[in-house]
């Protein structure tokens, strides 16, 4: 029997190890159940007894978040009956484990200031006394041993809590599974709106409340907020049974469902606003909207919404554009102008907004030139401190603030909306003008005009601004819910500038409404950079070291950031950097000191790229001493970095198996030469190395050796290279106007063509179509000399024919023994510049096979010399490692990617002509200053992707400067005996690496069977499997088969970072025969990456003409009688352009089962009767549809009455057509009166009567076969052959047939 005041419901007593007292109510191991992660305690009563005779003093000790307390009023205030029920146990587990779980109903009736009074360490029982204590527990997450980041599951909490007295003890283990509870509402944006109502109707919506956690909850749903009490009672809320539900109770991840039903009894506006509360939870808690407007009348709805009547833009990020697209529709007979306003919770967000005509689609990437674009106007709520958390309360437009929206028309719109008049006008929407009308704060925005039937597209962009790092909900969601009200009313003129009222005003009553509600939850990224300061301490000059930052990300969405700093001695990567929710990433900072600084500062800072609020900024100490005498080769010379001088060159991003190239001057500041020896050392071999360029001339000022070879050599690669702003694009262009010229047409001249080509290339994307020589003058290029053995191009070798080689005119005396070679050297681009931008020379002709002598020819060695020097500026300045993803038009992308192509290729030229060499001696002139060109070229598989390259170029001084010998004795106290008592001096060379890959959708594409000149479209699919955008170029193979692939555009393009595209191509087969083609997909930045594709296809040879069945049956024939069955109609097309004149003629095939054979027979009048018999079935098929017409117009079918007249109309046409074409062809018989001559115009057909004859012999219904065959008079091999069938009727029924 429970004794006075405890619970009978579990008699659970335990004694003490020595049995001085024992505990009722807590065994010594307790999982305490269902327990509810709300910030709120839950209380555990429970009772120690002492059973000695003497006074006994109990101590108490809690682990975690537990705590004893001797009163509590919350307890004490619980009934007799509540008690009982208070705690459920369930038996024990094997492990002696007893499961408790607390009554949530009772606990919510807690006060908790009560459970916040602080708990006992003691007490003092007399003999035999028992005492009432109770243990609170309240969640503390982080003590939390497991569940998920949202803590929608269990989580694990343990504590312990110690009964001693003296030396006897009692110890009780408690595990706790608690979980958060979340209630979450479908529509997620939980507004309803029923716009343009008519009183006396009843209007149902849809509302679930669901729970998403894995324990259950009860609900409440009440009224807070409504502009009409008396209509209040309009408004049903029901459950699924139809019954009034106001709240409830749902299981572990269930919800349920409550329908919304509202019967409009006066006209007007009516709101409510409810609160559905988590009764478990109260700081889980969630707003709903119901607003209706009702009119007496219904009227014609003017528009609808083609997209989703609810808009959700998920988890955002501030600071980060996000778009979504609502599309209308006018289902009316007339224009109609839209107005839009936002009403809501947009504290903290900037809005923008395009109209465009549908059918456009722009991507992700485009919003934020749809941001840049529009003219956006920030939206501020001076009396709403913004959402905060899920108990965060949605504003309605009586109490919240608006979000004002701009756009700005353009000129496809306004040619999308078309039409002239009012259309036309009104496509050109009027400005924005957003005022506050009477208080009400509703912005508006531009109006739009919707055409007649037109559909219309409307772009949203939304982009939360960052909070501070100071507020409540930093670095959490924050869910925000708005509405877009749109207003649609007729267009009356060419302008329509309805003037704004507030709402309900009579002005209004003719606006149709729709309301799109939206929400969104928004977060602010932020991180935290340890250490703040980092002490490198003393770092000795050309010595490299390292620290590491550490960024933590601390919200719940990704965040990125970028280091930024200034500084000649201190590198750390420059790539944005994106580090995960909750996670964290490293960042190395090195440091190289180039001089002594005993004081050296720099500040890093760390850009958080979505909220500048949140930058953090690293600052950098150390001391820079010079122990082994490094920084003595700055008095000799100083390395520029282009022009800053530094100890290290970052070469940035750089793409696996791609070459990028960085130029390093080496300065002498001393007044006398300098030899300095490079050498190159990296971790991969052959990863990167040092170059010079080739010397022009040598000390005593003569032309180098060298620089003749490369004069010579690197024109005649150029021409070889097949450079794209040449040469392919020549070829493109040409094909395609050969297709677009009408036939018959000549060609343009072959210099018209190259002007054509050359016109039209991009200044500003593509390099010169040939950098060194000008090929639309005389093609006797000093260069291709020593390939010219006579003076015509028709008599050069078939290998060399493509160099276009001939001689200068001849002279006046018509003599051609001293004709000379014209070379051009361009200075500039234009090719219309010649007198200022080109420099001509005459050369004297090589004899034939000898190689013409350069030796007096310094200025176009110097000049080809000086062409090569801009190349390698174009590619150090020009070449992209991370290509650009951005462009104006399909044309910049194609050739902003040929000229990386060609930037690429000239780095080849230049390092295959000998322009640049191995850098191993450099020699300084006094005061001068040398280049060093350093290409980085990282080997490796993509899992190298993300590392640092780490490279190092050493310098070492070869000869002695003696004009600083006495400067440095005296300086340094030190004899310099020899330059070799100086270190090597170490340049770093650094980059991170990245991966460029690339996968084709489909490496096989079958076209299958065609006909020769028959198009067939297909496309490849680029995919990019990188972050990296990726640059692709197709090729193909330039055989004659390739040239009947035809590439519209996109054959050049980028592809943005794990995306892919579709690159169309037309194939028509010019020849016939098994097709099998090879396409080349090449990665520009990584040639190890190139992929092909196979184009197969069998091509058949085109039919010339065309017979409309190649199967003509008979029927039932008699053996022996001519002619015998119904005649039947062969009808031949001409397919070709031109006249034909084919054969027809029988042809005799296996007989029936007895033997018997069938043999066609053409009549006399095989004309005449085969227009008869055509005429006779067109005319049945007309009977037959003017009765089905007169059926259909009696039973009011308007769609089949205008099919059936169609088809009337066609087929009487038909008939007449058929007529004239059977009149144009010439049928004429053969000498042996079997066969037919036919003669067809372009295009003609030709109808012919054949009958069959029987041999005898047959037994009575076996199947006879013949044939004929159609081929052209002077072309037997491509022959049809038209099958003959029939049966043979039996002899007694034609017997009996005959008598009768």
């Amino acid at each position: 029997m429970a004794e006075q005041g405890q619970p009978a419901n579990y008699p659970l007593r335990q004694q003490s190890a020595e049995g001085q007292f024992s505990v009722r109510g807590l065994p010594p191991r307790v999982h305490l159940d269902r327990v509810y992660m709300n910030g709120l305690h839950t209380l555990l009563p429970f009772w120690i007894t002492n059973d000695t005779a003497h006074e006994l003093v109990v101590e108490l000790e809690t682990t975690g978040a537990l705590k004893v307390q001797e009163q509590n009023a919350n307890w004490s205030a619980v009934g007799a009956a509540q008690r009982e029920a208070y705690v459920d146990v369930a038996p024990a587990v094997a492990d002696g484990e007893v499961t408790m779980a607390c009554s949530a109903t009772i606990q919510r009736e807690y006060s908790e200031v009560f459970n916040q009074l602080g708990g006992i360490a003691s007490v003092k029982l007399a003999a035999h006394e028992t005492a009432e204590l109770v243990l609170l527990f309240v969640v503390d997450a982080a003590d939390a041993d497991g569940g998920d980041g949202q803590r929608y599951e269990y989580e694990t909490f343990r504590g312990h809590v110690q009964v001693r007295a003296g030396a006897d003890t009692y110890v009780v283990t408690l595990r706790a599974s608690a979980c958060r509870t979340v209630l979450e509402m479908d529509p997620p944006t939980s507004r309803i709106y029923v716009d343009d109502c008519v009183t006396g109707r009843t209007y149902e919506r849809v509302l679930r409340v669901r729970n998403a956690s894995a324990i259950g909850l009860d609900w409440t749903m009440t009224v807070v907020e409504t502009t009409d009490s008396a209509s209040l009672s309009s408004l049903q809320l029901l459950d699924s049974d139809m019954q009034p539900l106001s709240g409830g109770h749902l299981g572990a991840r269930s919800d349920t469902q409550v329908l919304v039903r509202y019967t409009a009894q006066a006209a007007g506006e009516f709101l409510c606003r409810f609160l559905v509360e988590n009764s478990n939870d109260p700081a889980n808690a969630r707003y709903w909207v119901f607003r209706a407007r009702a009119s007496q009348r219904q009227k014609p709805r003017r528009v609808e919404l083609l997209s989703d009547a609810d808009i959700s833009f998920g988890d955002c990020t501030s600071g980060v554009w996000y778009s979504r697209d609502i599309r209308f529709k006018n289902v009316s007979d007339t224009a109609v102008v839209m107005r839009f306003r936002v009403e809501g919770n947009t504290a903290g967000l900037t809005m923008k907004s395009a109209v465009r005509a549908d059918g456009t689609d722009p991507g992700a990437s485009d919003v934020p030139a749809l941001a840049e674009a529009l003219t956006s106007r920030r939206a501020s709520l001076a009396d709403d401190g913004g959402s905060e958390g899920l108990a965060a309360t949605d504003d309605i437009a009586s109490e919240g603030g608006s979000a004002e929206l701009s756009s700005r028309a353009t000129a496809a719109d306004d040619g999308a909306a078309g039409g002239s008049g009012a259309g036309g006008e009104a496509g050109r929407r009027l400005a924005a003008r957003g005022r506050a009308v009477h208080g009400h704060k509703a912005a508006l925005f531009d109006e739009l005009l919707i055409k007649a039937g037109a559909v219309r597209t409307m772009t949203l962009a939304l982009m939360g601004n960052p909070i501070s790092g100071a507020s409540v909900s930093a670095g959490q969601f924050a869910r925000q819910s708005f509405t877009l009200f749109c207003e649609a009313s007729t267009a009356t003129g060419a302008q329509p500038t309805p003037t704004p009222t507030p709402p309900g005003m009579a002005a209004e009553r003719s606006a149709e409404r729709l309301s799109v509600p939206c929400t969104a939850n928004m977060c602010t990224p932020f991180v935290r950079v340890t250490p703040a300061l980092l002490e490198f301490g003393s770092v000795d000059v050309g010595t490299l070291k390292s620290l590491w930052l550490r960024v933590e990300n601390l919200a719940q969405v990704e965040a990125t950031v970028q280091c930024k700093l200034d500084s000649k001695v201190i590198t750390c990567t420059r790539v944005p950097i994106t580090i995960a929710p909750l996670q964290s990433a490293s960042v190395r900072v090195d440091i190289y000191p180039r001089r002594i600084n005993a004081r050296y500062r720099k500040q890093i800072i760390v850009r958080n790229m979505h909220n500048r609020h949140n930058d953090n900024v690293v600052e950098v100490r150390s001391i820079h001493v010079d122990r082994r005498r490094v920084a003595y080769h700055n008095l000799f010379y100083h390395t520029l970095v282009p022009n800053n001088e530094q100890n290290f060159v970052d070469f940035g991003a750089v793409p696996l198996n791609t070459r990028s190239l960085r130029r390093v001057n080496l300065h002498n500041v001393c007044r006398c030469p300098l030899s300095i020896e490079v050498a190159a050392d990296a971790a991969d071999a052959g990863a990167f190395a040092a170059y010079v360029r080739v010397r022009l001339r040598d000390s005593a000022g003569r032309l180098t050796d060298a620089a003749r070879h490369v004069a010579r050599r690197l024109p005649l690669l150029e021409r070889q290279a097949a450079m794209h702003s040449n040469i392919e694009r020549f070829k493109e262009r040409t094909a395609g106007e050969a297709e677009a010229r009408p036939p018959g047409s000549p060609s343009p001249p072959r210099r018209a063509r190259a002007a054509l080509a050359l016109a039209s290339d991009d200044d500003r994307l593509a390099l010169p179509p040939d950098m060194f020589i000008d090929k639309s003058i005389e093609r006797g290029h000093v260069c291709l000399s020593p390939f010219v053995r006579t003076r015509h191009k028709s008599t050069l070798p078939p290998s060399l024919a493509y160099l276009d080689v001939a001689p200068a005119a001849s002279n006046a005396a018509g003599s051609t023994s001293d004709y000379k070679h014209v070379v051009r050297i361009r200075e500039h681009r234009d090719a219309d510049s010649h007198p200022a931008g080109a420099l001509l020379l005459t050369l004297p002709r090589a004899e034939a096979g000898a190689t013409p002598d350069t030796g007096g020819d310094d200025e176009a060695v110097a000049g080809v010399i000086g062409r090569a020097e801009q190349i390698l500026d174009e590619i150090i300045d020009r070449l992209d490692m991370v290509p650009q993803t951005l462009f104006a038009s399909p044309e910049a992308e194609d050739a902003y990617v040929r000229r990386q192509v060609d930037l690429h290729k000239y780095i080849d030229l230049l390092e295959e002509s000998g322009y640049l060499r191995p850098a191993r001696r450099v020699r300084l002139a006094a005061l001068g200053t040398e280049p060093i060109i350093v290409m980085l070229r990282p080997a490796g598989a993509a899992d190298r992707a993300g590392q640092r390259f780490d490279g190092n170029l050493y310098f070492r001084l070869v000869d002695r400067p003696g004009d600083l010998a006495t400067y440095a004795d005296k300086a340094h106290g030190t004899a310099f005996g020899s330059t070799d008592q100086l270190p090597v001096r170490r340049f770093l060379v650094q980059a991170s690496l990245l991966h460029s890959e690339l996968e084709i959708g489909q490496k096989s594409i079958n076209v299958g069977n065609m006909q020769v000149d028959e198009p067939s479209r297909k496309y490849l699919v680029v995919q990019n499997r990188s972050e990296t955008p990726l640059m692709y170029a197709i090729r193909k193979t330039g055989s004659i088969a390739s040239g009947d692939i035809r590439f519209a555009d996109n054959r050049y393009g980028v592809v943005r970072g794990f995306d892919s595209r579709k690159v169309g191509f037309v194939f028509t087969p010019s020849l016939n025969g098994v097709y099998n083609e090879q396409i080349s997909i090449a990665n520009v930045l990584n040639a190890h990456g190139s992929k092909r594709a196979a184009l197969k296809a069998v091509v058949r040879r085109p039919t010339k003409f065309y017979i409309q069945s190649l199967h003509l049956d008979f029927g039932e024939v008699e053996a022996g009688r001519r002619p015998s069955g119904d005649a039947q109609v062969l009808a031949i097309k001409n397919m070709t352009a031109k006249a034909r004149r084919l054969v027809v003629r029988p042809q005799a095939a296996g007989g029936g089962d007895a033997g018997a054979t069938l043999e066609a027979r053409f009549p006399a009048d095989v004309a005449a009767q085969a227009a008869r018999l055509v005429d006779r079935e067109t005319e049945e098929k007309i009977e037959a549809l003017e009765q089905k017409l007169k059926i259909a117009v009696r039973k009011n079918r308007a769609e089949k009455v205008d099919k059936y007249r169609a088809k009337l109309g066609k087929l009487r046409s038909g008939g007449e057509q058929a007529a004239a074409q059977a009149a144009q062809a010439q049928v004429r018989r053969l000498a042996d009166d079997r066969q037919l001559e036919v003669e067809l115009a372009a295009g003609g057909e030709a109808s012919i009567a054949v009958v069959v004859e029987a041999s005898a012999g047959g037994r009575s219904g076996s199947a006879l076969r013949g044939a004929l065959v159609v081929h052209e008079a002077k072309d037997t091999d491509n022959v049809k052959v038209v099958e003959l069938t029939a049966r043979l009727k039996g002899q007694e029924r034609s017997s009996r047939q005959t008598g009768s």
